[in-house]
């Protein structure tokens, strides 16, 4: 494992990021649990408040609450920076949990008042969150391609969260922004192709090398990829704001979508192809899994600008959040988790006492469950949202019970005193 160019003394204590990796599965039950209760309803129009209270789930609750999570530890790690008062962190997880839970809870009840208690306590949770982490940034003077994606990551977080909160009003008893196609395409944008592609695209060229002892990513590509996220990601709301058409701005996100989807995947598999070590292990089944996600995530972009069945774009949605997304994340816990638990906790007894391997911490025969149940749910969901069969709604709604149950179930054994 190659560790001799981080930061690791400048760590935060081990529950600032275990703390938000221990309540990201909860989202995920909580949407096995609507699917399970309404059933087909919720995978038909990406309209229906229920269908938008299932992919801030996936986005708030377990996406966005993991990477924040990971923020605070990568930030001081590899940027070289440490984030003030890290323990403010606690305060924007109670937040971002409370603003997640009023805004789901609003939208499937149909309550504007809990709608409306989402927005104030999801702009504390981002204020709370971004202004340390945004100060960390900023006063790092590392050159390094993960850490200027770091700060795209971070950019977008912010453009599609002050989106998200005024696109709200329109479901707190107040009145859309504008134009609700146009604005929901920006917002999907920058957050799927910024600010998840831009943070999962700039820890891939720090933690494959290191952990699965693989070349290094060229820096030319590294950097492209970079550009054309950046691009991609903040060209179509700029360009709409100044009057562009929606098609316009659709072309202007594809090269993100190429670098996320496409470009990226190509260059990760190469790496990982070159690993010295040939010995996988489910994370690392975890991300060729999520790479060839990524294409057909990019097959199913383009077919929905070319249809109008709305189930592409529910299809796009899943597959991109749960499957490329998703199933990446999933495996980096069980890669990362064990390995900042061996850090805070063994290494500084080697040498005086036996300690436990870092692979010991985590059964891999538990990472192997939690990964099939995770692919096994993109499957069946994929299934239904083409189908609309109700009843593989609501297997899909079982098989996310069952995963969020395995992954909850990793990080705990991970976490657990010995």
């Amino acid at each position: 494992m190659h560790t001799e160019k981080l930061r690791l003394d400048q760590a935060p204590p081990l529950a600032v990021p275990v703390s938000f990796f221990l309540a990201a599965p909860v989202s995920v039950a909580i949407a096995g649990v609507l699917l399970l209760l309404d059933g087909s309803a919720l995978l038909t129009s990406a309209w229906v408040p229920g269908t938008i209270a299932l992919v801030h789930l996936g986005t708030l609750g377990f996406l966005s609450c993991i990477m924040l999570g990971a923020l605070y530890q990568m930030i001081p790690v590899i940027a070289g920076t440490p984030v003030p008062r890290a323990r403010l962190a606690f305060g924007a997880l109670a937040l971002l949990l409370l603003g997640t839970g009023s805004l789901v809870a609003g939208l499937f009840l149909g309550w504007p008042l809990l709608v409306q208690l989402a927005r104030g306590a999801l702009l504390l949770a981002l204020l709370l969150f971004l202004l340390p982490v945004g100060f960390a940034l900023s006063r790092s003077h590392s050159a390094k391609e993960t850490t200027w994606g770091m700060r795209l990551a971070a950019l977008c977080l912010v453009l599609v969260g002050g989106a998200g909160l005024l696109m709200a009003a329109g479901h707190a008893g107040g009145a859309f922004p504008g134009p609700r196609g146009p604005w929901i395409q920006a917002h999907m944008g920058l957050g799927l192709l910024g600010w998840v592609g831009g943070l999962i695209t700039a820890v891939s060229w720090q933690v494959v090398p290191m952990f699965y002892l693989t070349r290094p990513v060229p820096t030319l590509a590294r950097r492209a990829v970079l550009g054309m996220l950046a691009f991609g990601a903040l060209g179509p709301p700029i360009a709409l704001s100044l009057g562009a058409s929606a098609t316009v701005a659709t072309l202007i996100a594809a090269p993100a979508a190429i670098a996320a989807w496409l470009l990226h995947p190509v260059l990760i598999w190469r790496a990982i192809s070159t690993r010295t070590r040939k010995r996988a292990d489910p994370s690392l089944r975890a991300w060729q899994a999520g790479l060839l996600v990524g294409p057909v995530v990019a097959l199913v972009a383009l077919l929905s600008q070319v249809s109008a069945s709305p189930r592409l774009g529910i299809l796009l949605v899943w597959l991109a959040v749960w499957g490329w997304a998703g199933v990446i994340i999933h495996g980096m816990l069980t890669r990362i988790v064990p390995f900042l638990v061996w850090y805070h906790r063994w290494s500084p007894l080697v040498g005086k006492q036996r300690v436990p391997s870092m692979r010991s911490l985590l059964p891999q025969g538990v990472a192997r469950t939690g990964l099939g149940l995770h692919l096994l749910s993109v499957i069946v969901g994929a299934a239904a949202v083409l189908t609309g069969w109700d009843p593989l709604a609501r297997l899909t709604g079982a098989t996310l019970v069952l995963t969020a149950v395995a992954l909850a179930t990793e990080l705990i054994l991970t976490v657990r005193p010995r």
